[in-house]
């Protein structure tokens, strides 16, 4: 026998993780992204798709900041602005925007109160009322914007309201509208241009403050012009109908009623373009592509409408956005004229999603402007953008060490409602710790071929077929998957067959959202699948590692009773991320109103309700139909998260998700043992010279996962387990003792 000697044992090093879940808010972190050649200088904002902009110094450096909401995703964002004259000189400061209340719909920075300070105009946040909500912003301790809701008076909702012959009503605006909030009659407040409740004509909401003895911050509007401008918009034709008479509304001349039902949609931007003192009105439909300058030959005080050009701006490219344009006023590139940016105003993926920004620069004056159009793509070209959707995941593609980057998307714009459907490889050309993404196939699994019928492909890898590379299958709209076999070989570069549609006839309604993950811990990789509705459908491999069999329905269409759908909403969209953590599952879920759950309990409850730990994880706040992917991307031992959204882009946050280093434990090692054969194929022999045995083994995958779990014993079965190297863990009553084998 040996002499009792102390050996520290390495544990185990592959992949476990600690330190689930807290509150805290994550940091955000930018990788680099190649395209082309070219390093995005915005890659991970996270798209553009309806884009509003407003003008705010965010910072108090007296310079003017950009705040744009985007309407798909219902998400604020800051850019502060460097200040170089006439350049275009934005940096995405996303710290700004925990300031800023939650929106929704329209949004508008103006300075009612004429303090230097930009205030909030937007949409109601209350349930089936539409109407205005008013913000005041000051400047924190910390010299960063901020606001507090104003207290409006009036009515039963914190909503601006006006008087009418029966006490109050609602000044009412859309939540599909943009409306005009301008100082239209040359007072010194701000007043409201808006379509009325069921669309064709204009009214006007002056602000009464002044006028009644009050400051400007005390917003009594007043309705004074039912058809202001004098104008009718029928939503049938590009054309407006002016009238001839400025007392007398077009609407009569037509000898017909306003359309019928509630307003369709239209934006307005009111603008001084001939330096007379009115207020033009730039025009856009939501049945049209054109932006239409309806001129106004009246006065401030009285508005009437006499000419108009419906391929504005006439004298350069004239708007054409499919569909529902908006122009928003603001100095772009700091040479202080008033620019003109023009966007779609759809709240839904049937219009531009990636030319949308159309930037048109002011080559004349801010008395009387010019347009011309420099490019189609204004910040959006410096993102990674999708279209609509983004749906990522990490794996070693190239099996270099370095974690690469795979994209599904839901679709680019493609006229007459066709679809544009993709799935992105970017390899990783960084380093262990700097990572940096380029694009090297804008095409994988050609799955192009197919999006006519089928998008939205949500990618997921796993090696289905035991032969040591990892497969991959890929959800798609219509609740199916494409399997892709990988024929490379196990530690090549990946290389797929012609990926194959309807795999195993699965199906689970709309929006499958695949992962592949030995659920119950028999050495068969099941699968766990999102979907539409929220819940999660968990299929059970009835087969074999290297055949395996899944039922066409779920074994359990309610896996853990999760259900990702958001307060009032009747859809989900579940985008389950399954990782180990310390030797157990930790289920993270992203859903359609921007938050990731997460729960734990899962391997001891795959019949029951896993326990939810929370319903924000991280405070990510990135948008709508969010799609979580984790990584350690930089070596730190700790675990990044990719997020994408239904704008098309993605951002990159740092989690508290720790691996779990290399620990030691001291043993007083009897006798040593060994493996064999090593490697080996389906039998693992264990050689042990200590009279007591111990009390049971564990097998570990490369991954964390515990693969096999049982009480000791000399021979052990892994035919199930895939090719690759394991940790076999002995536990003694002294400690644990380990040792790796491979797996042919």
């Amino acid at each position: 026998m040996k002499n009792v000697i102390y050996h520290i044992i390495c544990l185990i090093s592959f992949i476990g993780l600690t330190d689930a879940v807290n509150a805290q808010s994550f940091k955000q972190i930018y990788p680099e992204f190649v395209q082309n050649g070219i390093s995005l200088k915005s890659a991970t904002v996270g798209g553009l798709s309806s884009p509003q902009f407003s003008e705010v110094d965010l910072n108090k450096d007296g310079i003017q900041d950009l705040y744009i909401y985007d309407k798909i995703g219902q998400i604020g964002l800051t850019f502060i602005n460097g200040g170089t004259p006439n350049t275009v000189d934005y940096q995405f400061a996303p710290e700004y925007l925990v300031n800023f209340p939650k929106l929704s719909q329209w949004v508008i920075l103006r300075d009612y109160n004429g303090d230097g300070i930009a205030d909030i105009f937007a949409y109601s946040s209350i349930p089936g009322i539409a109407g205005i909500e008013v913000y005041t912003g000051y400047y924190d301790e910390n010299d960063k914007i901020a606001f507090r809701q104003n207290n409006l008076s009036g009515g039963d909702f914190n909503i601006l309201y006006y008087p009418g012959n029966s006490g109050f009503n609602n000044l009412y605006v859309s939540n599909v509208d943009y409306p005009a909030i301008d100082d239209i009659d040359g007072d010194g407040d701000l007043d409201i241009v808006t379509f009325n409740l069921a669309g064709g004509i204009v009214e006007l909401y002056e602000n009464q403050s002044i006028e009644r003895g009050f400051s400007r911050d005390s917003l009594l509007f007043t309705l004074v012009d039912r058809c202001w401008g004098k104008f009718y918009e029928s939503g049938i034709a590009k054309e407006v109908d002016l009238s001839s008479n400025p007392d007398e509304c077009a609407l009569n001349l037509r000898g017909s009623e306003p359309r019928s039902g509630l307003h369709a949609g239209s934006t307005i931007l009111t603008i001084d373009l001939d330096n007379d003192g009115d207020k033009e009105v730039v025009l856009g439909d939501i049945s049209f592509t054109n932006l239409n300058l309806v001129i106004n030959g009246g006065t401030a005080e009285n508005a009437f409408m006499t000419a108009q050009d419906v391929a504005f701006p006439s004298n350069d490219v004239e708007v054409d956005i499919p569909l529902f344009p908006a122009a928003f006023s603001l100095d772009v590139d700091n040479d202080g004229l008033k620019d003109m940016l023009v966007s779609p105003n759809l709240a839904n993926d049937i219009g531009e999603t990636y030319e949308s920004v159309w930037y048109y620069k002011n080559t004349g004056s801010n008395e009387i402007p010019v347009f011309e159009l420099q490019q189609k793509d204004l910040f959006v070209e410096d993102m990674i953008d999708y279209g609509t959707g983004a749906q990522p995941v990490f794996v070693d593609y190239n099996q270099d060490g370095l974690q690469d980057l795979v994209v599904g998307n839901k679709s680019f714009f493609v006229p007459g409602g066709n679809r544009n459907a993709r799935v992105y490889l970017y390899e990783n050309i960084g380093t262990a710790t700097n990572p940096k993404f380029e694009l090297k196939n804008d095409d994988l699994f050609n799955l192009n071929v197919f999006s006519q019928n089928s998008w939205r492909f949500t990618p997921t890898f796993g090696d289905l077929d035991d032969d040591g590379d990892l497969d991959a299958l890929i959800g798609e709209e219509f609740g199916n998957l494409f399997y892709a076999e990988n024929i490379a070989g196990e530690g090549k570069p990946f290389e797929f067959s012609a990926a194959i549609f309807a795999y195993q006839d699965i199906d689970v309604g709309q929006s499958s959202r695949p992962q592949i993950v030995d659920m119950n811990k028999d050495g068969l990789l099941d699968l766990v699948i999102g979907e539409r509705n929220g819940n999660l459908n968990y299929f059970e491999n009835t087969g074999t590692a290297q055949n395996p069999i899944f039922s066409a329905d779920p074994t359990n269409n309610f896996f853990g009773k999760v259900d990702a759908r958001g307060d009032n909403q009747v859809t989900g969209y579940s985008a389950p991320i399954i990782l180990q953590m310390d030797g157990m599952y930790q289920l993270f879920v992203g859903n359609e109103a921007g938050q990731m759950y997460s729960y734990d309990n899962l391997e001891e409850n795959l019949t029951g309700t896993f326990n939810q730990t929370s319903t924000n994880y991280g405070n990510i706040q990135v948008g709508e139909e969010i799609h979580p992917a984790f990584a350690d991307l930089n070596k730190d031992g700790i675990l990044e998260v990719a997020i994408g959204n239904s704008r098309g882009g993605i951002s990159f946050f740092e989690t508290d998700l720790k691996e779990q280093t290399t620990s030691t434990t001291i043993v007083e090692e009897i006798a040593t043992f060994t493996i064999a054969p090593n490697p080996t194929y389906k039998t693992l022999i264990i050689q042990w010279e200590i009279p007591e045995e111990p009390s049971h083994i564990r097998i570990i995958g490369a991954n964390g996962q515990v693969m096999l779990q049982q009480p000791f014993s000399k021979e052990i079965a892994i035919g199930n387990l895939a090719k690759g190297i394991y940790v076999l863990e002995i536990a003694t009553a002294a400690g644990k003792l380990t040792k790796k084998f491979v797996k042919r």
